[in-house]
């Protein structure tokens, strides 16, 4: 049996004349979170829409666990929060997530308690009996993942999730991921965070309608970042040194002094502007 719960391969696709997707490849393993990273427009969503069954590919082929994404049975092993999706105003967090347990075939008692303890790892325990149009719209966002994470899926797709979170909010959602990764689920992420995909990721796709580059944070500091930062750290000057020249740099240096290396943020700026 493949390892991998999500695979991609060859995936195109057009809106006319404007060209989305062109041979994307990707996979996810089981137990690994990878994040997808690139500009507006870029062919992020249009991606992620293949793997919910809301977009049919022109070319190539998508599968989840193994089967066509459109089958009931693996969409009911799944857990998406698409980008424009919002939770229903007129129910209560506790009403959406409870349902949200239960179109997924959960039992009515083990939905209720799924439902309240998702809610609690959420961060959305005082706010469970309030209506969901009364909330604040990263409150709003909240429930949505809690909506997409209660069932226990075995494979997250989640479309900018943190968007609209407090820097606190995303950190306990960071928390999150990282449990449910731990327990073996797939985490395919879509993010405009840079420092969000440094920490939680296992692999990086940089992607500008066909994949640019794919790795691990390291594996692509390595391949793409040719300077270091070296920061004299009693004058305060920075000096951006050639990654082989570095050594033999700081050895002519007095005093105290940093070595940097290249963020995920500045790595992708580099990849983004030689494509």
């Amino acid at each position: 049996m493949s390892p991998n719960a999500i695979e991609v391969v060859g995936l195109s696709k057009s809106y006319g004349k404007v060209v989305a997707l062109e041979d994307v490849s990707l996979e996810v393993r089981k137990g690994e979170l990878v994040s997808l990273l690139g500009p507006n427009g870029a062919g992020k969503t249009t991606l992620v829409r293949h793997l919910y069954c809301e977009l049919r590919p022109e070319k190539g082929f998508v599968r989840v666990l193994g089967v066509d994404p459109c089958d009931r049975e693996v969409r009911l092993r799944m857990g998406v929060t698409p980008q424009e999706a919002q939770p229903y105003g007129d129910l209560t967090v506790f009403d959406n997530v409870y349902y949200a347990a239960r179109v997924r075939g959960v039992p009515r008692d083990k939905a209720r308690e799924m439902a309240l303890e998702t809610i609690r790892r959420l961060g959305l325990w005082e706010h469970r009996n309030r209506y969901v149009m009364d909330l604040s719209g990263g409150q709003r966002r909240r429930t949505l993942v809690a909506m997409a994470v209660v069932h226990s899926p075995e494979v997250l797709v989640l479309d900018e999730p943190t968007t609209g979170l407090d820097p606190m909010g995303r950190r306990e959602f960071w928390d999150v991921l990282r449990q449910l990764k731990g327990e073996g689920r797939a985490i395919l992420l879509t993010t405009h965070y840079m420092e969000e995909a440094e920490a939680l990721s296992d692999r990086v796709y940089f992607i500008n309608r066909k994949v640019l580059a794919e790795g691990t944070p390291a594996e692509l500091r390595k391949r793409f970042a040719f300077y270091y930062e070296v920061v004299d750290l009693e004058e305060g000057k920075v000096y951006k040194v050639r990654e082989d020249e570095v050594k033999e740099f700081v050895a002519k240096l007095r005093g105290k002094f940093e070595v940097r290396a290249p963020s995920l943020e500045e790595v992708y700026l580099e990849v983004m502007k030689g494509a």
